[in-house]
């Protein structure tokens, strides 16, 4: 996560561009710890219930990882990731900011 707040929450912040952590069963004290071990700058919303992940997205039950969704400005999921690529990230933010 310190790399996707590195290279593109923190870069495009300015430009409109939002992240948001999606982290399916772990508690917001747990979202917290991690904060002030990574230092990572966007919003991170504890899934406890995996009702996010579960019932949007498909992801079942017990999960381990985050979601990283990019939403372009006109409100339309344009992406939904378990994993993160960091030149995929930057082409899908340069086409949404193209747009």
């Amino acid at each position: 996560m310190p790399d996707l707040d590195q290279s593109i929450a923190q870069p495009y912040a300015d430009q409109g561009v939002q992240v948001i952590g999606i982290h399916p069963g772990e508690s917001p004290d747990q979202l917290a710890d991690f904060v002030e071990q990574t230092g990572v700058t966007f919003e991170l919303l504890a899934d406890q219930g995996h009702t996010v992940s579960h019932f949007q997205y498909n992801d079942g039950v017990g999960y381990p990882y985050p979601r990283d969704v990019v939403i372009g400005p006109d409100l339309i999921v344009r992406s939904s990731e378990n994993s993160f690529n960091a030149d995929e990230m930057e082409s899908l933010v340069q086409e949404i900011l193209a747009e």
